[in-house]
């Protein structure tokens, strides 16, 4: 969604929240005046009521401990997945040094064929030349 379109959308909800807004002060509302506070008869009484303090405490303490467990839990869960990586890791690290070794084993068998190649191709020509030799002695 470009910007153009998702300004023209948000544009669309405001003055749609906007319209369906009522600003009018309510009929029985008490207006508080020179820094008074207006609160309701509900709220004082929920204050005033120990008992869903005392809930509301113990339902806290209960999702606290959930959430520690919950959290032990994934930390355990984490410390076993770490432990797997890295033992999966020192295990890709013995494979790899173990190839380095097969092909610098392998390099050196090269390197000794190469040789060998060479050493051969010196003894074809030195056996050309002297069969050379001994056509021309015939």
């Amino acid at each position: 969604m470009n910007r153009s379109l998702l300004l023209v959308v948000c544009d669309f909800l405001l003055l749609s929240i906007l319209a369906l807004a009522r600003f009018d002060v309510p009929e029985g509302a008490v207006i508080a005046q020179d820094d008074e506070k207006v609160v309701s008869k509900e709220v004082i009484e929920r204050i005033s009521d120990g008992e869903n303090y005392d809930d509301v405490v113990a339902e806290l303490e209960a999702t606290n401990e959930t959430l520690l467990e919950n959290l032990s839990s994934d930390k355990d869960m984490l410390l076993e997945e770490k432990m797997k990586l890295e033992e999966q890791i020192a295990e890709r690290q013995r494979e790899l040094e173990r190839k380095e070794k097969e092909i610098a084993s392998r390099d050196q068998v090269i390197a000794g064929n190469e040789e060998a190649i060479l050493a051969a191709k010196q003894e074809a020509a030195e056996l050309d030349a002297q069969r050379k030799e001994i056509e021309k002695k015939r």
